[in-house]
């Protein structure tokens, strides 16, 4: 007669080896890395505004990856994306914070933070993976390029935001207005030259 440990036992193993086949292996890892890796390094280059940081975030996410067989083959590209801007955020968090200090004299208490509600569509975010990082960089400062990326293109929340940046609401907010204002009058002039012509359209600010 078997006991009801052992019933419970073989319950139990299909699951378990359902769950470990689901996993996904180290060499399936590096290989979204190298699949990705265009979409990550702009990512992690607009984050960080310097080419060799960017590089480094990238390893040193692909070497975390690597490291934690926990994750499940469905989630690999989410994965990837979520532990690169992770690494690109670390490196670069002295500039992010120096960044957030210029934002504190002028950030102005309103009801609950005057939060931006707007986030990137899929064709808005298609749009700005079209722009060369270096025109962000030379555009933003590392505190609203951080917070595009996070709210404008990963859909984070404000607050959220505010957890990952080590940064007060408030401050992410107004960073994440300006990043929003100036990709809103990149796309103006992007339709104003459109063709190579100059309309009369007015660039949306």
């Amino acid at each position: 007669m078997k006991c009801s440990h052992s019933t419970e036992r073989e319950r139990q193993e299909p699951l378990r080896d359902s769950m470990a086949s689901s996993l996904a292996s180290n060499q399936e890892i590096k290989s979204v890395f190298a699949e990705q890796r265009d979409y990550l390094y702009w990512i992690s280059l607009v984050i960080t505004g310097d080419d060799a940081i960017a590089e480094q975030a990238i390893l040193n996410a692909n070497e975390l990856s690597a490291s934690w067989s926990g994750v499940f083959r469905d989630w690999l590209i989410e994965w990837a994306n979520h532990v690169t801007v992770g690494a690109a955020l670390r490196a670069v968090h002295d500039l992010i914070s120096e960044s957030a200090k210029r934002y504190a004299g002028s950030s102005r208490e309103t009801s609950d933070y005057d939060v931006p509600s707007d986030v990137l569509s899929g064709d808005q975010i298609a749009s700005l993976r079209q722009v060369d990082p270096r025109d962000i960089i030379a555009a933003l400062d590392p505190l609203a390029r951080s917070a595009l990326v996070l709210r404008g293109m990963q859909h984070a929340s404000i607050a959220d935001c505010a957890l990952l940046l080590d940064v007060p609401r408030q401050i992410v907010a107004g960073s994440y207005r300006q990043a929003l204002r100036w990709n809103s009058e990149r796309v103006g002039v992007d339709l104003m030259m459109s063709g190579g012509i100059w309309t009369n359209l007015t660039p949306n600010t």
